[in-house]
């Protein structure tokens, strides 16, 4: 479960990307927000865990945008879309 101001946070960084912002421009949405949980267990047995990125979805009218926001740094890391093509005869 993501918190409603987990899901803002990353909302807010992609959307302060310049790139992300085109394509929310030419009219993809933001469809799924989905952490990347992390844990970490150190020499005495502590449990840290962390989610320290997130993957963000993007739906448009003919494709699709995958987005990889780095919470540590507060910014747009990767930006992998997939566009389809249809041709009807």
């Amino acid at each position: 479960q993501v918190s409603s101001d987990f899901t803002a946070n990353v909302t807010n960084i992609a959307q302060n990307d310049s790139d992300v912002q085109n394509l929310l421009n030419q009219g993809y949405n933001i469809t799924v927000i989905r952490p990347v949980i992390s844990t970490t267990v150190d020499g005495n047995g502590n449990v840290v865990t962390k989610a320290s990125s997130a993957d963000v979805m993007l739906l448009g009218t003919n494709g699709r945008a995958f987005v990889v926001v780095d919470l540590t740094q507060a910014k747009v890391t990767k930006i992998v879309t997939l566009t389809v093509t249809e041709i009807d005869k």
